[in-house]
């Protein structure tokens, strides 16, 4: 697949979503659907656009660090489809780091001279893992509550103009 091609189909997929989150999704939860679009492109930035941002930075922490070390192994290449399917259908959920890699990356992913070369898969494996993963985080952006915002002190009750007045109490009588 080539870049210009993949490139047009990334762009027309995140079109698609971005219409779909417009017309389907209620107006106030709308931000809901930004969270998911932005929780692709950027592990753990939907969980800090609802306000969760220790977990947003602890989601983009964790799978950044794992995916810079499994680019690091493959020798900061990513994988093409004629490489392995499996592995870079895995790599589309990272997002914005999967096409940096891409960009960054010659097209053919091939074993570091410095490591192993039993490392090679391993290191393919953590990108695909986080981009899987990823998906996973993106679905949790779905279960978060919106911390509440602060509300106006509430009116107190109109008092009303007359109240009815009791009668009151009689003594009781003994017998």
């Amino acid at each position: 697949m080539n870049s210009s091609r993949e490139l047009r189909f990334v762009l027309l997929g995140v079109a698609f979503v971005g219409v779909l989150v417009t017309l389907l999704v209620k107006k106030s939860e709308r931000i809901r659907g930004a969270a998911i679009l932005l929780a692709w492109l950027v592990p753990g930035a939907g969980h800090v656009l609802l306000g969760k941002w220790k977990k947003g930075l602890f989601f983009f922490s964790i799978l950044g660090a794992t995916y810079l070390f499994g680019l690091w192994i493959a020798g900061f290449r990513s994988i093409s489809w004629d490489d392995n399917p499996f592995y870079y259908v895995g790599q589309w959920g990272s997002g914005a780091t999967f096409f940096l890699a891409r960009w960054i990356s010659v097209q053919k992913a091939y074993p570091r001279e410095d490591l192993p070369p039993s490392w090679f898969d391993p290191g393919l494996l953590y990108v695909c893992a986080v981009g899987l993963l990823n998906l996973v985080v993106m679905l949790n952006v779905l279960e978060v509550k919106r911390p509440a915002r602060a509300a106006a002190p509430a009116a107190p009750d109109p008092v009303p103009a007359a109240l009815p007045k009791e009668p009151p109490p009689q003594p009781e009588v003994p017998a």
